[in-house]
């Protein structure tokens, strides 16, 4: 996509950014809510930031906001995609979602983006100043398909092929990175190697300019152990209230049908409730319901553990590279009975002195005793460091008949030191014991 006239310009130059609000946060803590009351009082749109919650329709297991809370608000990208086969991706996204928020600023409203996908927001907030510059082509028909429908291995095959050293960086397994790496290089004719090398030494030369819009972030945020009993609680609503089975029954009707069978963990087939209910939708047995019950309350609370982690080690880094042009705010909505007071009314109010043009005060940007949670919990950034990027296969943990394998010198150490492969080795030792006591009393 070619550069607009305000990125084509030095620094100095740059026009005033035009003003979006975020809301960012775990599954179940309320990000949507707060959205609503935000567009309510300062005469904002909502955009829908979830992946799963493009799909029509499924309005159970991919959580969308009861319409009756909406209060009429608009809501744009929420269900607008009626092709369940088609896989929604970060390209689609990000055209989307730009397109939206121009038509917002048109009307004179408030663009609010809001969502628990937080790679998508990361990635249409914070632009990739080498891979823009490069005026990427439009993918071909064949290299799109293979993007779509190939597995994994044979993506992480096609990418070593083309690009070995950006191979060696991302793990076999990690399907999302590894189809960027390829789609890149597909699309702008260099080794993605290459232009990360460019970026980071075009990064350390001049002011990179990199945030899309002038942002206001809210972090919706909840301590870990009551976010947890607030998630099962959901998911015994979604039960006992909702459709969530029947929904999953529709799902299953297509997905058995089709052959080959797709790929579970993506597209629509990977929203947390499916797979996990899938075996009952098979067997019928109440064993199997209930297994998938809990079943998807870990999914659920394995899922919002990941967002938090992703929110301090990629958003919160990338936020602070972005300089004054972003900032974020913690909310903590640990306790519901002060919803009103520890997040809707300061949210309202810092939104209102943002939107005046006014910076927000540091003393604004985290409730008191959370401090550390602002603070990125930053991997080690080995962009520019390939020695890093030697992968470790572990020759004794093996999981679904692959060895384990993980990404730099630093993880296999923690590997190394972590409870499963001393677990592991444990097995292994004693049942060498075991065989050299029962070969000497043969």
């Amino acid at each position: 996509m070619a550069s607009t006239y305000s990125e084509c310009l030095s620094p100095k130059m740059r026009l005033p950014k035009r003003n979006l609000i975020v809301v960012i946060g775990t599954t179940g803590v309320g990000k949507s809510k707060l959205s609503v009351a935000l567009a309510r009082v300062l005469n904002g749109e909502v955009i829908n930031g979830d992946s799963m919650q493009m799909y029509r329709g499924l309005d159970t297991i991919t959580n969308k906001h009861p319409i009756p809370e909406r209060y009429s608000i608009p809501h744009h990208l929420l269900g607008h995609i009626t092709d369940r086969l088609s896989e929604y991706g970060l390209p689609q996204f990000e055209r989307e979602a730009a397109k939206v928020v121009d038509d917002i600023h048109r009307s004179a409203k408030v663009p609010i983006l809001v969502g628990g996908t937080h790679y998508y927001i990361q990635s249409f907030l914070i632009r990739n100043m080498t891979v823009a510059s490069s005026e990427p082509r439009d993918l071909t028909e064949e290299e799109a398909k293979f993007l779509d429908e190939c597995d994994t291995s044979a993506l992480f095959a096609k990418l070593k092929g083309v690009d070995p050293l950006i191979a060696s960086k991302f793990h076999p397994r990690d399907r999302r990175k590894l189809r960027r790496a390829l789609e890149i290089c597909w699309t702008t004719g260099r080794k993605a190697s290459q232009i990360y090398a460019d970026q980071k030494q075009h990064d350390q030369n001049q002011e990179v300019d990199i945030a899309r819009y002038r942002t206001l972030v809210f972090w919706v945020w909840c301590k870990p152990e009551a976010l947890n009993l607030r998630l099962h609680s959901r998911v015994d609503d979604m039960m006992n209230k909702g459709n969530l089975l029947d929904e999953v029954q529709e799902m299953s009707k297509l997905y058995l049908n089709l052959d080959p069978l797709p790929d579970i963990d993506r597209g629509i087939w990977q929203a947390i409730g499916f797979k996990e209910f899938l075996p009952y939708i098979e067997s019928g047995k109440d064993e199997d319901r209930e297994k998938g019950l809990q079943d998807m309350k870990r999914a659920t609370v394995k899922y919002a553990t990941t967002q938090v982690r992703w929110i301090r080690r990629k958003w919160l880094v990338a936020a602070a590279e972005a300089g004054n042009d972003v900032t974020t705010v913690l909310l903590d909505a640990s306790d519901l009975s002060k919803w009103d007071e520890k997040v809707e009314q300061p949210a309202i109010e810092i939104a209102k002195e943002f939107l005046s043009g006014q910076e927000i005060p540091r003393s604004l940007r985290v409730p008191d005793g959370l401090e550390d949670m602002v603070q990125p919990a930053q991997e080690k950034d080995n962009s520019s460091t390939p020695d890093n990027w030697r992968h470790y296969a572990c020759d004794i943990c093996i999981g679904d008949g692959e060895k384990f394998v993980c990404v730099g010198e630093e993880r296999w150490k923690v590997h190394l030191r972590s409870r499963r492969h001393r677990q592991t080795l444990k097995h292994i030792n004693e049942r060498a014991a075991f065989e050299r006591w029962k070969a000497s009393r043969d």
